[in-house]
C-alpha cells in the first residue's frame, strides 16, 4: 500500500511541469502553516469567548440575583411595619367594635389611611387586609377583603402549612374566589395575636407590580436572546423577563438544601440559584447565542485564511513563472530542435545555472548549423557525383548506339547521311556537355531530345513523328539534364518501331499544375503489359529490339535525387494503342 502510494507520488512528481512544483511547494509551505495556525486560533479562541460569555453570564446572573433578592426581602419586610402596628392587632381583636358603626367607621378611616401610606414606596400598587367579614368594610374591595376568601386559597394554605414569616405568590395561586390581577406578585403573611402567636387575627396581601420585577430579570440577560425565570417550587414559571410559550421549566432534580446550581442540554446552558421565599430564579442561555461568537471569529479567520491564499497563490505563480520561463523557452526550442528547426536564444543577463544551460543550448545550436552546412555542402558534392555517375552511364550508351549506327551506315555506303549524323551527334554532345553543368533548362533539354530524334529519322527513315507542346513560360525551369532522351528513346524502340509499319508520332506535352509541373511524353506504339512496365521501372529489359530500360530507371533515379520525394515517374499504357509517360516534379524559382 505504502509502496504504491510512493510510485504513484513519483510519478506524479516526474510528470508535473516545473513551474507547477514551484507553486505547489510554495503553496504548501504557507497554507499548511496558516491552516494549522487558523485550527488551533479557532479552537483557542473559541474556548475563550465561550468562557468569557458563561463567566459574563454568571456574573450578571449573581449581580441580577443580589439586587432582586434584596428588591424582594426589602418589600417583604415592609409588611412588618404593619404586622406589628398595635392599631391593626387592636381593632381586629376587639369584639364590640362592630357594634358602635361610629366607632367602626372611624377605624376604618384610621386603617385605609394606613394601607393607603404604604402604597406610594417600593413599586407597591396595593396593600389590602383581610378582616373578619363582620366588619362592615370587610367588601370594600378596594384595601379591604373578607378573611373568608383566604380559604380553599393554595397561597395562604402554604404560608399557614409552612409557619413562614411571608410568602411570595402569583396570581393563579390566591384562588378562584380572590380578586386578582395578573400583572402583579403578591407576598402575603399573617397577623397573630398578640397573645398567642399560633392563632392568626387576619391576612395581609400586598400587590407588587410585575413589570417592576420583569425588569430587574432583564438585567441578567448578558447573553443575546437569553431568558431569566422566577419559578415556584413546582417548577411553574411564574414570571419570565421576556415573552415564552413554557409554562414550565425543566429543572433537574434539586432538594431542599440546593442553593444553586448549573447544567447544560444540547441547546441550553441552565444558571438557577433560590431565592429565600419559595421562588427560583433561572436564566436561560442558548448555546448557539455562546458559540455564534466563536463562529463569527472562526469565519473571519477563514475569510482571511482564504484572502491569504488567494494572495499566496498569485505570488507563487509570479514567482514560479518568473523562475520557470526561460526554462518553458529552452524546453520549447529544444521541441523546436527535434523537428529540425535550429533556433537559439536571446542571451540574457542570468547567471545563474539556467542563464548558464541557455548559453550552452545557443553553443550547442551553433556547433549543429556549422556541422549541418559542412554536412550539407557534403551531401551536395556527394549527390552532384551521384548525378554525374548516373548521368555518366547514359552518354555511353546512346554514344554506343549512334557509333553502331555510323558503322552500319559506313558499310552501306551512305557517306551523306553519315556527315548530318555526325553533326547531329555534335549538336547533340555540345548540349549533353553544357559547359560541365548538370542541371540545364527545359529548353536546352528539349533541344537535346530532339537532336536525337534527328538522328533516329536518319536510321529509320524519317519514321518518326515528333512534336513538341510546352508553355514559353515553362522553358528556363531546371532540370537534370538527359532525362527525356532515354523516354523517347524507349517510346521509339519499344513503341513504335514494335508495329507492322515501324512509324508513328511522339508528342511531349507540359503544363504547370499546381505548383508543379507534368510533361507527358506518349507515343501511338504497341503500348506495354503491367509487368513489362515494372521490368522497366526496375531497369530489367526482356525486348529483343534493344532499348535503354536501365535509361528509365535512371532517370527516375536523377529527378527524385534532384527534386526530392514529389518528383515521379509513371507509365500509362494500353497494349495496342500507345504509352504515356508522366513525369511530376516541383517548380522552383530561379535561384532554390
Amino acid at each position: 500500500m505504502i509502496f504504491s502510494f510512493i510510485q504513484i507520488f513519483r510519478k506524479w512528481l516526474y510528470n508535473t511541469k516545473l513551474r507547477h512544483k514551484i507553486m505547489y511547494s510554495y503553496l504548501l509551505l504557507i497554507m499548511l502553516p496558516l491552516g494549522f495556525y487558523q485550527f488551533i486560533a479557532s479552537e483557542k479562541m473559541s474556548e475563550i469567548i465561550i468562557n468569557h460569555v458563561t463567566y459574563s453570564a454568571k456574573q450578571g446572573f449573581d449581580q441580577t440575583y443580589s439586587f432582586l433578592n434584596y428588591r424582594v426581602q426589602r418589600i417583604a419586610e415592609t409588611t412588618n411595619i404593619l404586622v406589628s402596628n398595635s392599631t391593626i392587632s387592636d381593632i381586629l381583636m376587639d369584639n364590640n367594635v362592630t357594634q358602635d358603626i361610629n366607632r367602626e367607621l372611624q377605624d376604618y378611616s384610621n386603617l385605609k389611611k394606613l394601607l393607603r401610606s404604604m402604597q406610594d414606596s417600593l413599586d407597591i400598587s396595593r396593600v389590602i387586609l383581610y378582616v373578619p367579614s363582620s366588619f362592615i368594610f370587610a367588601n370594600e374591595t378596594e384595601n379591604f377583603l373578607p378573611l373568608g376568601e383566604t380559604s380553599e386559597s393554595p397561597c395562604f394554605d402554604r404560608l399557614k402549612e409552612l409557619h413562614s414569616k411571608y410568602l411570595w405568590c402569583s396570581a393563579p395561586e390566591l384562588g378562584q374566589h380572590a380578586s386578582h390581577d395578573d400583572s402583579s406578585l403578591y407576598v402575603v403573611r399573617s397577623i397573630l395575636d398578640p397573645n398567642n402567636y399560633s392563632l392568626p387575627i387576619g391576612q395581609l396581601r400586598v400587590d407588587v407590580q410585575a413589570e417592576t420585577i420583569r425588569s430587574m430579570l432583564r438585567k441578567a440577560n448578558v447573553v443575546r436572546n437569553s431568558t431569566t425565570f422566577l419559578v415556584d417550587q413546582n417548577h411553574q414559571i411564574v414570571l419570565a423577563s421576556d415573552q415564552v410559550h413554557l409554562t414550565e421549566m425543566d429543572l433537574p432534580e434539586t432538594t431542599a438544601d440546593t442553593v444553586s446550581t448549573t447544567w447544560q442540554t444540547n441547546n441550553n446552558y441552565y444558571l438557577f440559584r433560590q431565592l429565600p421565599s419559595n421562588w427560583g430564579m433561572v436564566t436561560v442561555i442558548p448555546l448557539d447565542e455562546v458559540v455564534k461568537q466563536s463562529h463569527q471569529l472562526r469565519n473571519d479567520l477563514l475569510v482571511i485564511l482564504l484572502i491569504v491564499s488567494a494572495t499566496a497563490y498569485l505570488l507563487a505563480y509570479l514567482f514560479s513563472f518568473s523562475v520557470t520561463r526561460r526554462i518553458t523557452q529552452l524546453t520549447s526550442r529544444l521541441r523546436d530542435v527535434q523537428k529540425g528547426n535550429l533556433i537559439a536564444l536571446a542571451q540574457t543577463q542570468g547567471k545563474d545555472e539556467i542563464g548558464e544551460l541557455i548559453q550552452t543550448y545557443n553553443y550547442m545550436i551553433e556547433q549543429i548549423s556549422s556541422m549541418n552546412k559542412e554536412q550539407y555542402r557534403l551531401g551536395q558534392e556527394v549527390k552532384n557525383a551521384e548525378l554525374k555517375a548516373l548521368q555518366s552511364q547514359i552518354n555511353p550508351h546512346f554514344l554506343y548506339n549512334t557509333l553502331d549506327l555510323i558503322n552500319w551506315m559506313a558499310d552501306s555506303g551512305l557517306n551523306t547521311d553519315i556527315k548530318k549524323v555526325v553533326k547531329a551527334l555534335a549538336r547533340f554532345y555540345k548540349v549533353s556537355l553544357s559547359n560541365g553543368k548538370d542541371i540545364i533548362t527545359l529548353r536546352e533539354e528539349l533541344q537535346h531530345v530532339s537532336f536525337y530524334v534527328q538522328i533516329q529519322n536518319i536510321r529509320f527513315e524519317n519514321k518518326i513523328n515528333f512534336q513538341i507542346d510546352v508553355p514559353e513560360e515553362l522553358l528556363n525551369h531546371p532540370i537534370p539534364k538527359i532525362t527525356l532522351q532515354p523516354l523517347v528513346e524507349n517510346a521509339i524502340l519499344h513503341g513504335i518501331l514494335g508495329r507492322a509499319q515501324r512509324e508513328g508520332t511522339i508528342t511531349i506535352h507540359g503544363m504547370p499544375v499546381d505548383g508543379t509541373i507534368r510533361l507527358l511524353i506518349t507515343d501511338d506504339g504497341v503500348g506495354m503489359s503491367a509487368n513489362q512496365i515494372e521490368d522497366m521501372l526496375a531497369g530489367i529489359s526482356r525486348s529483343k529490339i534493344g532499348g535503354s530500360s536501365y535509361g528509365v530507371k535512371n532517370v527516375m533515379e536523377r529527378i527524385r535525387h534532384y527534386f526530392g520525394a514529389p518528383a515521379n515517374l509513371a507509365f500509362r499504357s494500353v497494349p495496342g494503342t500507345g504509352t504515356e509517360v508522366e513525369i511530376t516534379f516541383p517548380r522552383v524559382e530561379e535561384g532554390e
